[in-house]
């Protein structure tokens, strides 16, 4: 497994797994839940505001705050895809070399979404993929 310099599973986690857990434990982080003021330390730390990343896992800002304020974890489903965003901006930023440029990525339309932005496609599963597909050619080799 690849060592990633940035590490936002371990933020979004709160610490209970890292980029390098493994398969298990991030299937038993997710099935308990994270807790929702960790998915606004994660919006933090990516510098996008609290709604993009509600949106990104496919929630309302309304409802982690709701979730924070109980005190109440998040379900699996969000889990599952806080921590894909984690893992999949880990990578984004490792090899763009920092946040700022992972985000003016994200910003910028492309021939490969159709002519728009990254970050449109951030909140569905195969979205995902294929951001992390081309990041990969980028990184192997083909030109975005």
């Amino acid at each position: 497994m690849e060592t990633l310099k940035f590490d936002f599973i371990k933020v979004v986690s709160g610490g209970l797994i890292t980029n390098n857990s493994n398969a298990l434990e991030e299937i038993t982080v997710a099935t308990t839940g994270l807790k929702a003021s960790s998915i606004f330390l994660l919006s933090k730390s990516l510098g996008w505001e609290q709604k993009l990343i509600a949106k990104t896992i496919g929630t309302t800002t309304r409802t982690l705050e709701r979730h924070v304020k109980e005190r109440k974890r998040l379900g699996i489903n969000l889990s599952q895809n806080a921590l894909e965003v984690a893992r999949l901006s880990s990578i984004g930023i490792s090899y763009f070399g920092d946040v700022k440029r992972w985000n003016e990525w994200l910003n910028t339309a492309h021939t490969q979404f159709d002519g728009k932005a990254p970050k449109e496609f951030l909140h569905t599963i195969r979205g995902r993929e294929l951001i992390k597909r081309i990041i990969n050619g980028l990184e192997y080799g083909f030109t975005a």
